[in-house]
């Protein structure tokens, strides 16, 4: 030793301003805690549930009777979709569109309101905090997975012939998924900050519901029409609907290349804002929590 000490170094931490970039690389050697977060958030959901996992079952299929009941037989409304339609498989056109929107619709409620649902968790340990709306959207594909089956089950007992369209199914969900994660980002981000978003976001949901034409079958006046058209490519989950119809029922009543494409572009920007913005305000989460 010679007597002289070396400076110490000062390190400090402070958060970041402005867009902070994803770090990919925190995201994939901390997966397992996203695998963890999202088989927690089912086990929740059903664990103390009377009938468990077929709540992801029956739920859909009361909705699908319901309004197969109410727009199908009591207003006919099946019978707007054309020559080549039965009307005896409008529980199949309403059960091929809800696949799509459950998964989106779920993933944006249950991932909008995670932050605020989870405070504790927030406050107390560090980590990625993207995990917690991601698992919403974990636990949506869960529940479609379940879905599935049943969907299959009522396509032979309405004698719906699949066609080689059913390819593009997993590029599909992953369409919706992606559509309900961005959502799920930004809204949960925005929820933490302004409250009173817990309370908008359940109306959203049901506005975004109808104007998508999720349960009925779009006037084909209004498929013509220079203004609803542009509405319908603004829509990102109406063209995501208008596809699963496509795909399932190889139904060209409502679709769109164009429909579709627009989609797929507004999706994205979606998924990179939502990411982005949550990572802008993520930094605030804990002291607002």
């Amino acid at each position: 030793m010679n007597g002289t000490t070396e400076p110490l170094e000062e390190t400090i931490i402070q958060p970041q301003k402005g867009w902070i970039a994803i770090d990919w690389h925190e995201l994939g050697r901390q997966r397992e805690l996203l695998y963890f977060l999202v088989w927690r958030d089912i086990k929740v959901r059903y664990k103390q549930a009377a009938l468990g996992v077929l709540w992801a079952v029956l739920v859909p299929v009361v909705q699908v009777t319901m309004f197969a009941l109410i727009f199908g037989s009591g207003l006919s409304l099946a019978s707007k979709l054309g020559a080549n339609f039965d009307p005896k498989q409008y529980p199949i056109y309403i059960f091929s569109a809800m696949l799509g929107w459950q998964l989106i619709s779920r993933s944006m409620s249950d991932g909008g309101l995670s932050l605020v649902n989870q405070q504790n968790l927030l406050t107390k340990i560090y980590f990625p905090r993207l995990f917690v709306p991601s698992a919403s959207v974990g636990g949506a594909m869960f529940d479609l997975a379940i879905s599935l089956p049943v969907f299959i089950l009522g396509m032979v007992i309405f004698k719906v012939q699949p066609t080689w369209h059913l390819v593009f199914f997993p590029l599909l969900v992953v369409h919706a998924a992606m559509l309900g994660a961005g959502l799920a980002y930004t809204l949960a981000a925005l929820t933490v900050t302004y409250r009173d978003f817990r309370f908008i976001i359940p109306f959203f949901n049901q506005i975004l519901m109808w104007i998508s034409f999720v349960m009925i079958p779009v006037p084909e006046a209004w498929l013509n029409n220079t203004k609803w058209s542009i509405l319908f490519h603004l829509n990102p989950v109406y063209g995501i609907v208008a596809a699963f119809r496509r795909v399932l029922m190889d139904l060209s009543y409502g679709w769109s290349w164009s429909y579709y494409l627009c989609s797929l572009a507004i999706t994205i920007g979606v998924f990179v804002f939502g990411l982005f913005y949550f990572r802008r305000t993520e930094r605030r989460f804990a002291d607002i929590a």
